[in-house]
């Protein structure tokens, strides 16, 4: 299993408009995620500093199901939905940064 990390910062610094935005968006985005090989799940974190900083956690079957899903495309797409919908904060607060992990060890199913 694979854990992708993608982090940034918004312009909304209000955790329950961010929430809204999310809640309005899960339609949209669980159809493109959900055509995508290998998805298992996503989640939203917000920042405990209520400073607008986020993180999309999407989880993926197989390192090459992540990597196809950002490589080919559908990683843009949502990326482009989010943002017209969560805009992201002025430059450098809003630099977008992905780390990928593999799940090993105690806690992983199957």
């Amino acid at each position: 299993m694979v854990v992708s990390i993608l982090t940034r910062k918004t312009r909304i610094t209000d955790r329950a408009q961010f929430e809204g935005q999310v809640f309005a968006l899960t339609p949209r985005l669980n159809e493109i995620f959900g055509g995508q090989q290998g998805f298992v799940a996503v989640q939203y974190l917000w920042g405990n500093g209520d400073d607008g900083e986020f993180a999309q956690v999407t989880t993926w079957a197989t390192p090459d199901d992540c990597q196809r899903y950002v490589r080919e495309g559908a990683a843009a797409t949502v990326a482009t939905i989010e943002d017209a919908a969560i805009p992201t904060a002025a430059h450098p607060d809003g630099a977008w940064v992905r780390r990928t992990y593999e799940v090993v060890g105690a806690g992983e199913s199957g």
